[in-house]
């Protein structure tokens, strides 16, 4: 996307060179600093990669959850209360490192986990009050029309929360390299590096994964032949990618803000804007109740 080659020799095109990285810093040293917090240090990266796996597995892919018979009304809740959880334990393990850069770079964490979680969840209320539940599998059910055609305005300022939640450019202040080194990361290397990398590569799947389940219909598509189930993990697969696509383009093609820009962007623009959007659809689904009854 940036016209950058990048490595090619593990797989067709490179395409297996994530697999071949991550396979590799396993097997790099693994150097815990001077004067760090040793136990949060070495385990709280671990904790965070598990957390946002088990906030994965509650996805339903094909319209059935991974973990057969796990649902319950506020499932939705839960998945967004298992990333701001995660990215707490990302936050402590920055701040276990005793590096000054890591500390800036966690406390960034936490001022944009704080700040941004609140669009977030409110945002993700627009969908779950279309649809009558906080359930993501009656979400995506009632969606004979996807939320995106309904609510557009939602889905924007969803895209751009998450673009925040996680720590995308424009919003990448926590790892900023320019001023911070690598933030909260400075210190990791070795397996545990691999694993807070592999954590945010999770957060992004699981943000791109809600994002179609709220807003472009989950796994609902045309099932021309076969097994249905197929045809679903097929559109489920297929709008992640496409959704995966849109948010690098838009870390591609913005440049970071200012730390104040990033406060100022959050509490005067984007959590004003969450609740009138939520407002907004309010009101389309009580205009959308009146003419159901007319008929």
């Amino acid at each position: 996307m940036q016209n950058r080659m990048g490595p090619a020799y593990t797989g067709p095109a490179g395409i297996l060179q994530p697999i071949a990285d991550f396979i590799k810093l396993l097997a790099k040293e693994d150097i815990v600093p001077y004067g760090a917090k040793v136990l949060l240090f070495r385990i709280f990266p671990l904790i965070a990669f598990s957390i946002f796996t088990l906030a994965l597995l509650l996805i339903p892919i094909d319209g059935e959850k991974v973990i057969s018979g796990l649902r319950f009304e506020g499932d939705l809740l839960l998945i967004l209360a298992l990333m701001l959880i995660a990215n707490f334990f990302l936050f402590i393990s920055g701040w276990s490192s005793s590096n000054p850069f890591s500390m800036i770079g966690a406390t960034r964490v936490l001022m944009q986990l704080v700040g941004y979680d609140t669009s977030l969840f409110l945002l993700a209320l627009n969908p779950a009050l279309l649809a009558g539940s906080l359930n993501i599998e009656k979400i995506v059910n009632s969606q004979m029309l996807p939320f995106i055609l309904i609510s557009p305005w939602s889905f924007l300022l969803f895209l751009i929360t998450l673009q925040a939640e996680l720590e995308k450019d424009p919003f990448d202040i926590p790892c900023a390299e320019t001023e911070i080194v690598a933030g909260y990361e400075t210190e990791y290397s070795g397996r545990r590096l691999a694993f807070i990398m592999a954590a945010k590569d999770l957060q992004t799947l699981l943000g791109a994964a809600l994002i179609v389940e709220l807003f472009l219909g989950g796994a609902n598509g045309p099932i021309i032949a076969g097994p249905q189930y197929v045809w679903r993990i097929l559109w489920f697969t297929l709008k992640v990618i496409i959704t995966v696509l849109l948010m690098e383009y838009l870390t591609c093609v913005f440049a970071r803000f200012r730390i104040d820009q990033v406060v100022r962007l959050n509490w005067r623009l984007l959590v004003p804007s969450s609740l009138i959007s939520l407002i907004l659809t309010a009101i389309i689904k009580l205009l959308f109740l009146g003419v159901a009854a007319s008929w």
